[in-house]
């Protein structure tokens, strides 16, 4: 038995199927990138991770790396920013919970997929020099796999999904990474 129901009270009465919704709303294609978490979150939770590591196991270089951390941490964040201004400027999302809009392929784009995700693993390093934290600085290949396999990946099935074309040619000539 089909049950049917008016969409919206203002418009002129139509029916819609309510039993074949969920149907429909699997073969509808993702607005945004499917991710298990937010990328930041994940960032946040590998400092926590190394801040955890570095108690558990102190290992001290001194500080005079330090100084090198501050430069990186300062860095990455200055690159981040601008790879920020240029989402902003070709009118689309930063945020991967949101709709992509259209594809940034401009500044470090033309060099990295994903330089804000490149700007992550440079500011944990920097982070992990400033503290004078060497545990940390071996779990960023932890942050790596992360980011690679949980939050790059669906992200690029989505832009194919969304751009075709567009986006695969862009995917052949520039790099994931570096």
């Amino acid at each position: 038995m089909s049950t049917k129901k008016a969409v919206n009270d203002t418009e002129e009465p139509h029916e819609i199927d309510v039993e074949d919704a969920p149907e429909r709303e699997a073969q509808a294609p993702l607005d945004h990138p499917d991710l298990p978490t937010s990328p930041p979150i994940i960032l946040l939770l590998m400092v926590m991770a190394g801040i955890v590591a570095d108690w558990l196991m102190p290992i001290n270089f001194g500080h005079g790396w330090g100084a090198l951390g501050l430069i990186l941490l300062l860095g990455a964040l200055g690159y981040a920013f601008w790879c920020m201004q240029l989402f902003k400027t070709a009118g689309t999302n930063v945020n991967p919970a949101m709709p992509s809009s259209s594809l940034v392929t401009e500044g470090p784009y033309k060099y990295s997929r994903n330089p804000i995700y490149v700007c992550f693993l440079i500011a944990y390093v920097g982070l992990a020099m400033l503290a004078d934290a060497p545990v940390m600085i071996l779990l960023s290949v932890g942050l790596f796999f992360l980011l690679d396999k949980y939050i790059i990946q669906p992200e690029e099935e989505y832009l194919e999904a969304t751009f075709g074309e567009e986006y695969l040619d862009y995917k052949n000539t520039v790099r994931r990474w570096v």
